[in-house]
C-alpha cells in the first residue's frame, strides 16, 4: 500500500462516527431542467484525501485555501453521477464507485432507488472514463452487469488505453484497481459496448473529448432547444482549489500537463459562454456556472429551487 493510500485509509477511519452520533442527510438527489431534458445529480458520497494528492500546490497551501473557504483542511472529494431523462429514455452518465472505494461512497444505487428508478430502467450508460469512482458501480459482487439492458458508451481513446496492450500502471495504484475489473466489465456488457468519438451518441447528448486526466476522458454536452449544459467529468476534483487555481492537478492525472491545459480551456469556455455545468466532483448538488473574478475563475453554484 502506497503512503497516500495509507493516509486515505486513516482519514476514512476518522470519518466513521459512532452510529448514535451520526446525522444522516436525505437522499442525495437534485434535478435540473435543460429544455425538454431532465437531469438529476445523483450523489455517490464523499471521500477524504490527503492534500498531497494535489500537484502544483504545496500541502500547506491546499490546507490554507480550503480552510479559507470554510472547508476541512483535508480535501473532501464529492463523487456523483447524472441521470439524463429524455422522453422515455434514461441515460446514466457514470455509475459511482459501487463497493470499490470504501464505506463513505457507493450511494448511487440507493439514491436512484429513492428516485424510483431501478437498474433495469437504465437504457444507456455513458462513461466519462474508467476510474473506479465512475465505472465501479457497473458490476455486482459476482461480476454480473448491474444494468441488464443498458448499452455502454466509452471513448475510443479510453478503451485503447485500458485494453489496447499492456495494462497501464501508476505510482498510486489507480491503474491497478481499474485493471482488476476492466476485463470483467467488458465481458459483462459484451454486445452492448460501444466505442465513440466526438459525436452525438443519443439525441441531445454529445461526447466532448477532454483528455489529460485519462487519454479518453470525456465530457457530455446536453442540449435541448436553446438550452445546454456541459457535464465535464473530472475537470476538477477539488473545485474550491482548482477553479481558482486551474494550474493545480492531481496525482491521478495520467498526463498532468494535458489535464491542466484542458482544465484552463474548459474554464475559459464556460466563463465566456455562460455555460451551465455539472461535474462528478462538484460539491453537491453539482450544478452551477463559472465566472471570471479578475484574472481568476470562481464557481457559482445553482440556487436550490423546490420546483424546476
Amino acid at each position: 500500500m502506497t503512503p497516500l493510500l495509507k493516509r486515505k485509509r486513516l482519514l476514512l477511519e476518522e470519518m466513521q462516527m459512532p452510529v448514535n452520533q451520526q446525522i444522516r442527510q436525505v437522499p442525495g438527489l437534485y434535478r435540473k431542467r435543460v429544455g425538454d431534458i431532465v437531469i438529476t445529480a445523483v450523489n455517490d458520497g464523499i471521500v477524504p484525501l490527503p492534500p498531497e494528492v494535489m500537484v502544483g500546490m504545496a500541502p500547506d497551501g491546499v490546507r490554507k485555501t480550503l480552510t479559507g473557504r470554510f472547508r476541512p483542511a483535508e480535501p473532501h472529494v464529492t463523487v456523483g453521477a447524472y441521470l439524463v431523462e429524455h422522453g422515455e429514455r434514461r441515460i446514466l452518465i457514470d455509475t459511482g464507485s459501487g463497493s470499490l472505494m470504501g464505506p463513505t461512497l457507493g450511494k448511487v444505487m440507493q439514491n436512484l432507488a429513492a428516485l424510483g428508478v431501478s437498474p433495469d430502467q437504465i437504457d444507456s450508460v455513458a462513461l466519462t472514463h474508467m476510474h473506479a469512482d465512475h465505472a465501479g458501480g457497473m458490476l455486482d459482487g459476482s461480476g454480473a452487469a448491474i444494468f441488464p439492458k443498458a448499452d455502454v458508451f466509452l471513448a475510443v481513446e479510453e478503451d485503447r488505453h485500458w485494453y489496447g496492450g499492456e495494462p497501464p500502471t501508476d505510482a498510486v495504484g489507480v491503474s491497478e484497481q481499474v485493471n482488476s475489473y476492466s476485463g470483467k466489465l467488458r465481458a459483462a456488457y459484451a454486445g452492448r459496448w460501444h466505442l465513440i468519438a466526438e459525436e452525438e451518441i443519443l439525441p441531445g447528448l454529445r461526447r466532448m473529448a477532454l483528455p489529460g486526466h485519462t487519454p479518453g476522458h470525456s465530457g457530455y454536452m446536453v442540449s435541448s432547444g436553446d438550452d445546454q449544459l456541459l457535464i465535464w467529468g473530472d475537470i476538477t476534483h477539488v473545485p474550491v482549489v482548482q477553479i481558482a487555481h486551474p494550474e493545480v492537478g492531481m496525482v491521478f492525472d495520467v498526463d498532468v500537463e494535458q489535464a491542466r491545459a484542458t482544465r484552463k480551456r474548459i474554464l475559459d469556455m464556460a466563463a465566456t459562454d455562460g455555460l451551465a455545468i455539472g461535474g462528478m466532483h462538484l460539491e453537491f448538488p453539482g450544478f452551477g456556472h463559472v465566472i471570471r473574478n479578475g484574472a481568476n475563475y470562481e464557481y457559482v453554484p445553482d440556487l436550490w429551487l423546490p420546483e424546476m
